[in-house]
């Protein structure tokens, strides 16, 4: 069974349906007591040494992570929003932004993407007396990515130096995407956001992980960290870049930029690697994309059109019907019925 599992069914399910108002951390750039869980610490603190943009494109799977790094104060950025779960122990002035939170186990902290944060929970992480007479603290990072979720488990034993990445697991659920994806977006529209309705969805989110952790559709080790200095390592890397950000209307001077390289400097590249131009590529991810969201989710034709940076779903229609000779809902129908 998946070390997961029994951390949503048992914790993380339950947490989420007594409620969040005692619970959730939300790291806003600016932060009061009065909006903070009433056992929850606050202290102010500075962010020391000058702000580097990551260079060098870290890269988890198909999706770029690290966004910027705080070399003297040891903290980084992360482009993705990022959940951390206190499952034992607790954690002592864990800096995000401007701002140290001290709270202890069942607590849920939302960092939004961007937002600078330790780069190792090593010095904020505080164990507790456990069962079998050692001080055990357990820590449940979530990230969400445009089409899957990274799910790392954190442990520290009080004699022991902590492991910053004993378990990582990566599920591919574009539900449980989406789902987590309204969390934050309800939780992040104003301090004013509706804590029920945000309870719902945060609990809607682990029941679906659940779900697919006890069907066992998941992948450990996930992510596997990889760089590069100069350019893309591969073509396979430019694929992978276009699939994760298709909803974003792209462009070839973005992707180019986003590779370290000129338009006529890309171009020239795809051309000698692939012998395919930049439009047939992105063609070729949409597609792809396209008849993955078809066949394995319930999504609209519209959110999918989206999904795919696509104008309108009129358009994204056109397009599937010319380059896979039938429409989407006829593509999605023949998928289902091929399943049964």
């Amino acid at each position: 069974m998946s070390p997961l599992l029994p951390i949503f069914q048992r914790k993380l399910i339950p947490w989420a349906q007594e409620g969040l108002a005692q619970r959730l951390i939300v790291a806003r750039s600016v932060l009061k007591k009065s909006s903070l869980p009433s056992d929850v610490e606050l202290t102010r603190m500075k962010i020391s040494g000058k702000r580097v943009i990551v260079r060098n494109r870290r890269i988890y799977g198909n999706q770029r992570v690290y966004y910027a790094l705080w070399p003297e104060a040891e903290l980084h950025e992360l482009d993705v929003p990022k959940l951390i779960c206190v499952l034992n122990g607790g954690i002592t002035d864990f800096q995000v932004g401007k701002y140290g939170i001290t709270c202890n186990e069942g607590h849920f902290i939302l960092v939004p993407s961007r937002t600078p944060m330790p780069l190792s929970f090593a010095e904020h992480f505080s164990p507790k007396l456990v069962d079998n007479g050692e001080e055990e603290g357990v820590l449940l990072g979530i990230n969400l990515y445009r089409d899957s979720l990274h799910c790392i488990i954190h442990t520290r034993r009080r004699r022991e130096k902590i492991n910053e990445h004993d378990m990582n697991f990566l599920i591919r659920h574009p539900q449980a995407v989406q789902t987590f994806k309204l969390f934050t977006e309800e939780i992040l529209s104003d301090e004013t956001a509706d804590i029920t309705i945000s309870g719902h969805l945060l609990s809607a989110f682990f029941l679906s992980m659940s779900r697919e952790i006890a069907a066992g559709h998941q992948l450990n080790p996930g992510f596997q960290s990889r760089e590069s200095t100069s350019g893309p390592s591969s073509v396979q890397e430019i694929r992978d870049y276009i699939k994760a950000h298709l909803y974003e209307g792209l462009t070839i001077e973005k992707v180019a930029r986003e590779m370290y390289m000129s338009p006529s400097k890309f171009t020239q590249y795809l051309r000698q690697e692939s012998g395919k131009t930049f439009v047939e590529i992105l063609t070729e991810c949409r597609v792809s994309e396209a008849k993955f969201l078809l066949k394995e989710t319930r999504w609209s034709i519209a959110i999918i059109s989206n999904q795919l940076g696509f104008k309108s779903s009129t358009y994204f229609g056109a397009f599937f019907l010319r380059h896979m000779g039938v429409s989407p809902g006829v593509y999605r129908l023949e998928s289902q019925n091929a399943k049964v």
